[in-house]
């Protein structure tokens, strides 16, 4: 009886232990499992996470670039009277270059446009447009299609403008890339009377001025200047209607039926600084009555005036 005992008591003992051990294995699988899983379950975060970052970063990335594609910018010289009269619309339609426009100075004079009119902020198109026409009032002359471009001049009522495109906004571009308002322009060539020569007891004495030869005094012209003029290839041409070279201090245009071709004048107190003897060797659509239209080899640098004739003979 005593070593039976014995024995059952070491059996028991020993399935406890087995137990034990069993039990023990099992709590440190589960604490294994439960690490393992929380540390897939914190990796799949973090990599979720990151793929969320990188999608956004490509999103802002998109959106910028496509910011910085929709900027748009826009210059620049004057006019000079050289176009059809007849308007001619061309179909093709091509965006206006990007410009950055440059505030203009608010001290500087306006024209009819400037106090009312906003400036461009939607992109602007230009549509090939040949005419010719007249600013209807005191004009500005600016470097874009817009009042926040800068003011190359002003023109005074009447004067010619060669067009040869229209833009989208309510703009005409000249022949050389300036801007004028359309709306305050005009298809009607102004009438320019023809002065009748005073008679002799009522005309002014002119200022003796030296001369090559027999002077006679005519009377005061409009005086405009005008440039090498734009061909169709994008070069410039100086040949003049009498086939000869424009010359600045030589060249000037008029009108033929009041100064023939070859007739030589003298501006008093040349504009350009000169000795003021030119020869008629030009003529254009805008040239009428009195009015000289001299050649400059920079037409921008001066501006329209006024001027006391002599015919030379």
């Amino acid at each position: 009886m005593r070593f039976f005992g014995l024995n059952t008591s070491d059996t028991i003992n020993e399935e406890k232990l087995k137990v034990t051990i069993s039990v023990i294995v099992l709590v440190l699988m589960s604490i294994i499992i439960t690490i393992g899983t929380v540390s897939y379950l914190n990796w799949q975060a973090k990599i979720d996470k990151m793929a969320k970052d990188q999608a956004l970063a490509e999103a802002m990335q998109s959106s910028d670039s496509a910011a910085n594609t929709d900027d748009t910018i826009p210059s620049a010289s004057e006019l000079v009277n050289t176009t059809s009269v007849t308007p001619t619309v061309v179909a093709s339609t091509t965006p206006t270059e990007a410009i950055s426009p440059t505030p203009s100075d608010t001290t500087t004079p306006y024209g009819e446009d400037e106090p009312t009119a906003e400036p461009t902020t939607v992109q602007v198109t230009e549509t090939d447009y040949f005419c010719t026409v007249y600013a209807a009032s005191a004009l500005n002359v600016r470097s874009g299609p817009g009042t926040e471009y800068d003011l190359v001049k002003q023109l005074n009522p009447g004067d010619e403008i060669d067009v040869i495109a229209q833009t989208s906004n309510g703009w005409y571009k000249t022949y050389n890339g300036n801007y004028v308002l359309a709306s305050l322009t005009t298809t009607t060539a102004p009438v320019v009377a023809t002065p009748v020569p005073a008679a002799p007891t009522a005309a002014p004495t002119p200022t003796p001025i030296p001369a090559p030869g027999t002077e006679t005094y005519y009377g005061s012209c409009t005086i405009t200047f005008y440039g090498p003029q734009p061909r169709g290839d994008g070069t410039y041409s100086t040949t003049t209607a009498t086939g000869t070279t424009c010359s600045q201090g030589r060249t000037c245009a008029a009108d033929w039926s009041v100064f023939p071709a070859g007739t030589v004048i003298h501006v008093v107190n040349d504009p350009l600084g000169g000795d003021g003897y030119y020869t008629v060797e030009d003529c254009g659509p805008g040239v009428r009555g009195s009015h000289i239209d001299i050649y400059a080899d920079d037409p921008y640098s001066v501006s329209t005036t006024t001027a006391e004739i002599y015919v030379v003979h």
